[in-house]
């Protein structure tokens, strides 16, 4: 498919949340009578930081914005673009002006139309106040403005094959559209007004948050069933079991080990579907010694992806170079140097690099987070000494992990990648937390990003290979499948690849 020639028809503040337009009542789990009468409880683990969709890189937050917000286009989870409250889009053939033709009849929760300033104003808040991460998304763009009340047009610095892939990222990092009116007088990290199939009517920060089905959403069929979505926050996994298989939650996203235990439950579903996050090593490549390649390609090369697949995630997994298997452009792990084990060239390379009696390392371990990221740690530990790597595993909190990352403050550490809308986004080097770029790499993904959409897949492709020899910016090890289990309440659900909770909506509920 061909998006950008083609027209398509088709911690939060300790406050309670303010609400924007909502009057429903909860029902209560397995409540009976009309649609409107019916909730579905589920349960996340961790609660969101904001509301703001320009304010956070944590993929925990950004699962609240996906009830509440739209964007322009959406990417599915084969990697297609799909419309949303834009209904067509054309490129001009220089690439550098994209315009957008936005759907009819859309309104905010609260009646209120969408209007082009609307996506004005989103955008150009995005460029002046939000995170580095949410901007970079949007690097290249220089200006939008509305044409008239439907029409917006966008004009780039220069070409960029993935911006129409940034617009439609599922999980709407800096793309969500909000109310110029509201945003410009309430504060969108702890208010909300949204175009998406549910409203929110009260947040108990940290433990629960209980949104309403928006009857003003555009499209009546992507409606829920059921009246009220009740998302109960609880860190702990084993709480989340005992709730579904006590009828107190209706849905939970299970962990490998969960999910094993579930399945013997006849009363509890899980259902799966291969995923698109990948599990990874970083590795600071502006620390000795890891700026040697030969020292990366060693700790590459000592890695037993099948074993990593069984032992961490219990089988509930693949082998996955940095665009996993799932997705459009995979590359098989055969066609990539340095997939494959290898202890004997590992140790080739170790001497080569100067350490031929080996050399300790420490792994910064994101100390609970999941257990699967536990047993992995433990695996690259024992993986890493069959080559003559001592690892040390120093395990830390969120905040300090978070500190170490964003400032290059380690030798190597366990992270979880997650897909956006844009392959890119997992192939890029993350500024200030690895060495300096490769010259090779940074032009790779120029002619990447500025070649024709039709040649960006073969582009990335080639982008993969290269980083996979160079093992910069990190190494891909694993895909964990995407998950969810149920209770006899649900009489339908899929999850979603990406792990993006859109699918909610598509839930039935007895």
């Amino acid at each position: 498919m061909n998006p950008l020639r083609k027209s398509v028809v088709v911690g939060v503040a300790a406050a309670m949340l303010v609400l924007a337009s909502c009057s429903n009542q909860p029902s209560t789990p397995g409540s009976t009578g009309g649609a409107a009468d019916k909730t579905l409880t589920i349960a996340e683990t961790n609660p969101p930081q904001t509301f703001d969709p320009i304010q956070s890189s944590q993929i925990a937050t950004m699962y609240a914005w996906q009830h509440l917000y739209n964007g322009l286009a959406r990417v599915d989870a084969q990697g297609e673009l799909q419309p949303d409250l834009a209904t067509e889009w054309k490129a001009s053939d220089d690439g550098l002006t994209y315009d957008f033709t936005l759907r009819d009849g859309v309104t905010f929760s609260d009646g209120s139309p969408l209007t082009a300033d609307d996506v004005v104003f989103s955008f150009e808040r995005l460029l002046t106040k939000g995170l580095p991460y949410s901007q970079s998304r949007f690097a290249d763009l220089e200006s939008v403005k509305a044409v008239d009340a439907t029409h917006v047009q966008f004009k780039l610095k220069k070409p960029n094959a993935g911006f129409l892939l940034n617009v439609g990222s599922p999980f709407f990092i800096g793309s969500a559209i909000l109310s110029k009116k509201f945003a410009s007088s309430n504060d969108p990290k702890t208010t909300v007004l949204g175009t998406g199939p549910f409203k929110v009517q009260s947040y108990t920060p940290n433990q629960e948050l209980v949104l309403v089905r928006n009857d003003k959403h555009w499209n009546k069929d992507a409606l829920p069933d059921y009246g009220t979505l009740r998302i109960k926050y609880m860190p702990d996994q084993s709480a989340q079991v005992a709730a579904l298989s006590s009828g107190q939650v209706d849905l939970i996203f299970p962990s490998a080990e969960n999910a094993v235990q579930l399945e013997k439950n006849a009363k509890i579903k899980v259902e799966s579907v291969k995923g698109t996050n990948t599990m990874r090593l970083n590795i600071n490549s502006g620390r000795k010694p890891f700026d040697n390649p030969d020292v990366r390609r060693a700790i590459s090369l000592s890695l037993d992806r099948d074993e990593i697949v069984q032992g961490a995630f219990l089988g509930k997994a693949e082998p996955s170079a940095q665009i996993p298997p799932s997705l459009p452009g995979a590359l098989p792990l055969s066609e990539l140097p340095h997939q494959t084990r290898d202890v004997a060239k590992a140790k080739e390379l170790l001497a080569k690099a100067g350490y031929a009696n080996g050399l300790k390392i420490t792994l910064d371990h994101l100390a609970g987070y999941a257990t699967y990221l536990d047993r992995f740690a433990q695996l690259v530990k024992s993986q890493l000494a069959e080559a003559g790597i001592e690892v040390v595993i120093e395990a830390n909190q969120n905040s300090v992990w978070l500190d170490h990352q964003n400032n290059a403050k380690y030798d190597i550490m366990d992270n979880v990648y997650s897909f956006n809308g844009d392959p890119m986004t997992l192939l890029s080097p993350r500024p200030g937390r690895q060495g300096p770029t490769p010259a090779e790499v940074t032009a790779a993904m120029a002619k990447a990003t500025a070649g024709s959409p039709e040649d960006y897949r073969s582009n990335l492709q080639a982008l993969m290979k290269l980083e996979n020899d160079l093992v910069f910016p990190d190494i891909a090890v694993a895909a964990p499948m995407s998950m969810i289990a149920f209770g006899e309440r649900v009489s339908g659900a899929e999850p979603d690849p990406t792990l993006a909770r859109q699918f909610l909506a598509d839930v039935t509920v007895k």
